[in-house]
């Protein structure tokens, strides 16, 4: 498949597949609104691959939303959803992460080291410069990231 970085288009520049070892073990989710292009519906029952921000979002949510400027409105959407878990670097000085970040989350899983994503062919790409957080809002998706077994700092911001 090294077709795939050569057919790389502007809208399937940031595409790409999250290991399923994160998602396994934190739970089935109802709706992937950033699903990857490539297979939709790998982590979460259904997937939205284009326009997920305007298509409604239902049950509990999956999201590794794109992570350039647009991240902070996929993170608002989901905040405002208020069920399910996001995958996205800290960005812990910037204004838009304390405001769609730390004020609205339940929760965050600070992960240990740093996560190989998977290409188009399904192999792990190393060299990835970004640390990763999970970030939970509700209940059940707190708990989830308290229990999942994934190396790193749980903080859950309902017990400060």
């Amino acid at each position: 498949m090294t077709e795939f970085f050569a057919t790389r288009t502007e809208s399937t520049r940031d595409d790409w597949q999250t290991p399923l070892y994160i998602v396994s073990c934190l739970g089935k989710f109802d709706l992937d609104p950033a699903a990857n292009v490539l297979n939709p519906t790998r982590l979460a029952v259904e997937g939205y691959t284009v326009n997920g921000l305007t298509k409604p979002w239902t049950g509990r949510i999956w999201l590794n939303p794109p992570y350039g400027a647009e991240c902070r409105n996929w993170l608002q959407r989901l905040a405002s959803h208020g069920n399910g878990i996001a995958l996205i670097p800290p960005r812990v000085g910037s204004k838009w992460f304390h405001r769609a970040v730390f004020k609205t989350c339940d929760a965050i899983l600070f992960l240990e080291g740093r996560i190989a994503f998977l290409d188009g062919g399904m192999n792990p790409v190393v060299g990835n410069n970004a640390d990763s957080i999970l970030i939970a809002f509700g209940d059940e998706n707190v708990e989830a990231l308290r229990s999942c077994g994934l190396a790193g700092e749980f903080w859950d911001k309902r017990q400060k």
